[in-house]
């Protein structure tokens, strides 16, 4: 059985989805653009961050979910 083939320009722009992480050398906060979505990660305070967001374990784990 083949796959189906995919067209179509929104076919075609979800393809090139572009993924862009941003830090700093201090600190662990990352700011994360996909796409259009843009999201932050970090670590707890216990562990050296500021927790301003989701640490990368909860992005597995939540990536794992979907």
């Amino acid at each position: 059985m083949n796959a189906p083939e995919r067209t179509g320009s929104a076919d075609a722009a979800e393809d090139r989805r572009t993924v862009v992480v941003r830090g700093s050398g201090a600190g662990f906060a990352q700011q994360i653009e996909v796409g259009g979505h843009r999201l932050a990660a970090d670590e707890p305070v216990a562990a050296g961050g500021t927790d301003t967001g989701p640490n990368p374990y909860d992005f597995l784990l939540a990536a794992l979910g979907t």
